[in-house]
C-alpha cells in the first residue's frame, strides 16, 4: 500500500496548513565527498549518478525502479554518511529539473541486503520492495503537496520531522522498524545536475575549509581585468555557516533550514 494512501483527509484538516507552508518553503539538500571537484571543474555542479560518483545502491535501486542516473537531494534533511560537505538549495529549484520523488530512502529499500526494514505481505522479496517502492513515487511537481500531507499525518509537530519518529504507525511498519531517519525522509531526484552556485546555504568539515584556505592561499594574484578564479567565484556566493569548519556539518545545515523556515 503506497504511503499516505490510508490516510483519512478529514485527520489532516487541523495541521494541514501549518505542514504546508513548511512543505512548500523546505529547501533541498545535497551532501557530497568530492566538493573540490565540483568547484574546480566543470560543469561545477552536483552530477547525477550517471557519472559514477553514487554508490552501488543508488544505481541499484535505479535499474529496479526504471529510473534515469540522477542527481540526489533530501527535503531538508543531511547525512554524513554521503560526504563532507552539505549544499541547501531554495525550495522551488525543482522547477528547472526533470525527476521524481519517493518518501524514504530508496537505495536503503532496495540494497542488497535490505538497509531499510518492512512488512509486506505475503512476502518481503525484492518484486514486492518493487512494486512497493513503485507505487510509492511521486512526480517532481508534486512532491511538496505530499509531503505536506505527510508531516500534517504521521507527526505531532512539524519541528518532529527532524527530531524523533513518525508518532503515527504506517502500514508497512516502515517507521516502527526503523531507526535511522532515511526511512521517512522524502528522497528528490533530478534528471540532470544541479549547480553549485545556486546554493543558499552550505557547511563542511574541518578538513575541507582546510583545504579550501589552502588553495585560496595559493592562488596566484589576480591580474586587473583578468575574470576571477573559478574558486573566487565560489567564495562570492553565500559564505559556509562555519567558517572554520565543523564535524557537526550536517546538524549544522538543519539547523539553519529550520530557522530559515521557522519550525
Amino acid at each position: 500500500m503506497p504511503l499516505l494512501s490510508d490516510i483519512d483527509e478529514y485527520s489532516l484538516a487541523k495541521r494541514l496548513p501549518a505542514s504546508n507552508a513548511v512543505a512548500d518553503s523546505v529547501p533541498l539538500v545535497h551532501v557530497d565527498r568530492a566538493v573540490m571537484s565540483l568547484i574546480e571543474h566543470p560543469p561545477h555542479e552536483i552530477p547525477t549518478s550517471a557519472m559514477g560518483k553514487n554508490s552501488d545502491n543508488t544505481r541499484r535501486a535505479e535499474e529496479l525502479l526504471g529510473l534515469p542516473p540522477s542527481a540526489y537531494f533530501y527535503a531538508g534533511r543531511a547525512h554524513p554518511k554521503f560526504g563532507s560537505t552539505a549544499f541547501a538549495f531554495a525550495a522551488g529549484c525543482e522547477v528547472a529539473h526533470t525527476g521524481s520523488a519517493s518518501p524514504f530512502d530508496t537505495g536503503g529499500l532496495l540494497s542488497n541486503p535490505p538497509h531499510l526494514k518492512l512488512r509486506l505481505n505475503p512476502n518481503d522479496g525484492e518484486a514486492e520492495r518493487v512494486a512497493f517502492a513503485t507505487a510509492s513515487m511521486l512526480p517532481l511537481d508534486q512532491w511538496r503537496a505530499s509531503f505536506g500531507r505527510f508531516l500534517a499525518a504521521y507527526f505531532d509537530a512539524d519541528i518532529d520531522y527532524w527530531q524523533k519518529k513518525p508518532s503515527r504507525i504506517d502500514p508497512e511498519r516502515l517507521f516502527e522498524l526503523n531507526h535511522d531517519w532515511r526511512a521517512w525522509t522524502f528522497e528528490i531526484r533530478f534528471s540532470e545536475g544541479q549547480s553549485i552556485d545556486a546554493r543558499v546555504a552550505w557547511c563542511a568539515d574541518e578538513t575541507v575549509m582546510s583545504q579550501l584556505r589552502r588553495l585560496d592561499d595559493q592562488q596566484p594574484a589576480t591580474i586587473p581585468g583578468d575574470p576571477p578564479s573559478r574558486l573566487d567565484q565560489f567564495f562570492a556566493g553565500p559564505p559556509a555557516l562555519e567558517p572554520s569548519g565543523t564535524s557537526q556539518f550536517c546538524e549544522r545545515l538543519e539547523q539553519w533550514i529550520r530557522k530559515q523556515i521557522t519550525v
